[in-house]
């Protein structure tokens, strides 16, 4: 568990996990609103030479796609207006896992029930206004 005291740290530490994301190619993030799941999200992007400014949470369309400077692709999902996920949005992320290249990268991830693949799970904990517990299993 490591606990950060605002966005630049939080940033900073998924910065450092990025090169563990680089072999799982999976991350799962779970926490409550608030709690760093997006800035968290903008630094493992920045790991990935992708700008952080165009890492948002996906308000309506649900998965976003970045390219990677090597061609590879950089996927970040937020389920948050997602109640439940449907057999549809099931498999088009099922089909994001199965190519090796891609870096998935799912907000909100109890949300989707059926995690069919290993990855890495990151929880994230709101403590107050500026401290955030973040607890990393790899």
């Amino acid at each position: 568990m490591t606990t950060t005291q605002n966005e630049e740290e939080t940033r900073r530490l998924a910065y450092k996990t990025g090169k563990s994301l680089e072999k799982a190619k999976i991350m799962y993030l779970t926490g409550d609103l608030g709690s760093g799941k997006t800035a968290f999200t903008k630094g493992l992007a920045e790991y990935f030479e992708i700008d952080h400014f165009t890492i948002k949470s996906p308000t309506y369309t649900y998965i976003r796609k970045h390219k990677i400077k090597n061609g590879d692709d950089f996927y970040h999902i937020d389920l948050y207006r997602i109640e439940e996920v449907d057999e549809l949005l099931s498999q088009e992320i099922n089909e994001l896992f199965e190519n090796e290249k891609n870096i998935v990268v799912i907000e909100w991830a109890d949300r989707f029930t059926e995690k069919l693949h290993d990855g890495i799970d990151v929880r994230f904990k709101y403590i107050d206004e500026n401290t955030r517990e973040i607890t990393i299993n790899e």
